[in-house]
């Protein structure tokens, strides 16, 4: 004879799991999303060889590479509108893409774009796993999730360039993430940051919130790539670590373009000017320290990926140069607000996703501003159009910052024994 469950026992409280025919559908669905991305992406680039612009620099740079020493930072791929991009990384990065320059252009361009796709939908994935979303509802929400932000412009612009940045990104979350600390923790950070210098940021949020040894191993990760570049290519490497990577220029020909989404830019924008370089240095240290110290608080406070995402968003201010398409990050933080609002009913945070996700999306019109040629100059209401990421990244920090502050007045309120989110209910379980 079997007991049935009574009410508040561990069984009754056990969420109805999602049935096997929907996961079972909403993984096929997310393999069609990518599969058809993938193809169109090939069969568009095949008809008119144009976009993918960053993809094309990458491939160009390694085949430049594997050719010889010394050949990687002389090289430049010229795109039909007539703009030179040349490879921007470290040699380590040229070593890892060679497969690329070994195959045609439209099967690089289909193989970038699903393996982009799939780790959009591992970073969404990740997030609702941080969020503490039960496992039979995870894989239709990542299916809901994924189409929900595909058309935000930091992940259009990077499926259309053929970035980097998404594989980044998940390296960094798959490290930092509650449940994710082991022995190798740090390593994604590492490789990462031997890929792409700016993921560096994350082994200071290492150090100051005291996982010591996960930061010396992201460190020994990194300087192990900086090691196998100069193996593989001693001339190119130097060039690069002895002061090329300083070079703005080859990265940028004017910090103003809107496409630059950092502060260096808002502030070039601002003063009609490129020559920011000191009120930048100044600005950037203030926002960097005050932000990592959000970002160490986030942590001490148990909310790791907010504590992530304001350590990234930092970061991603204080760069010289922080393209649309370095804003993926804008996943995970519309991913955490969309299931904490329907978790808790906020509606105030509801409208507040919903407002920041038609920015995202209305910010694809910025792919006209150099056509138009109205590109560099703003003033007015231009100076905010211009500097759309910028005002709402400084904006969620500053939120932030009262959001903890009410959270611990509360705390204190209730007494050392309380232990409880913040006052709105705005809160992850506390990592293991």
């Amino acid at each position: 004879m079997t007991d049935a469950p009574t009410t508040g026992s561990e069984f009754s409280r056990t969420p109805p799991a999602t049935p096997l025919a929907a996961t079972a559908a909403s993984r096929a669905t997310l393999v069609g999303v990518i599969a058809l991305l993938a193809t169109a992406a090939a069969l568009v680039h095949h008809s008119t060889g144009r976009f993918w612009g960053d993809l094309a620099a990458y491939r160009t740079g390694a085949a430049a590479a594997a050719a010889g020493d010394g050949n990687l930072y002389q090289v430049a791929y010229r795109g039909a509108d007539g703009i030179e991009l040349g490879f921007t990384y470290p040699p380590f990065a040229a070593l890892l893409l060679r497969p690329l320059a070994a195959i045609p252009a439209e099967v690089a361009v289909g193989l970038w774009t699903a393996a982009s796709v799939a780790a959009l939908v591992a970073v969404v994935r990740l997030t609702l796993n941080a969020t503490g979303v039960e496992p039979g509802r995870r894989r239709l929400m990542t299916l809901l999730a994924v189409l929900a932000v595909l058309p935000i412009f930091p992940v259009t612009g990077h499926l259309q360039a053929g970035q980097v940045g998404l594989f980044l990104l998940w390296m960094v979350l798959y490290d930092l993430l509650p449940g994710r600390t082991s022995r190798w923790g740090g390593v994604g950070i590492g490789v990462a940051a031997g890929l792409k210098l700016t993921p560096l940021i994350f082994v200071g949020f290492l150090l100051f919130t005291g996982r010591i040894r996960a930061a010396v191993t992201a460190m020994v990760g990194f300087l192990a790539t900086i090691g196998i570049g100069f193996a593989w290519r001693p001339t190119d490497s130097a060039w690069f670590f002895g002061g090329g990577l300083l070079d703005t220029a080859r990265v940028t020909g004017d910090p103003r373009t809107i496409l630059n989404q950092s502060l260096a830019g808002a502030l070039a924008r601002i003063t009609d000017t490129p020559d920011v370089a000191w009120v930048w240095a100044v600005t950037a240290v203030v926002v960097a320290a005050a932000g990592m110290a959000l970002a160490v608080w986030c942590a001490r406070a148990a909310d790791q990926l907010v504590a992530v995402l304001a350590c990234a968003g930092t970061g991603l201010l204080v760069s010289p140069v922080s393209w649309h398409h370095h804003w993926v990050w804008w996943v995970p933080a519309l991913v955490l607000l969309a299931e904490r609002c329907r978790r808790h009913g906020h509606r105030l945070g509801a409208v507040t996703l919903g407002v920041v996700w038609l920015v995202l999306v209305a910010s694809t019109s910025w792919v006209l501003a150099a056509p138009g040629g109205w590109d560099l100059h703003f003033t007015g209401l231009g100076l905010v159009y211009s500097n759309l990421y910028v005002l709402m990244a400084l904006a969620g920090l500053v939120l932030l910052t009262g959001w903890l502050s009410r959270r611990n007045a509360a705390t204190a309120e209730r007494g050392r024994d309380y232990f409880s989110g913040p006052p709105d209910g705005f809160r992850i379980a506390a990592p293991e």
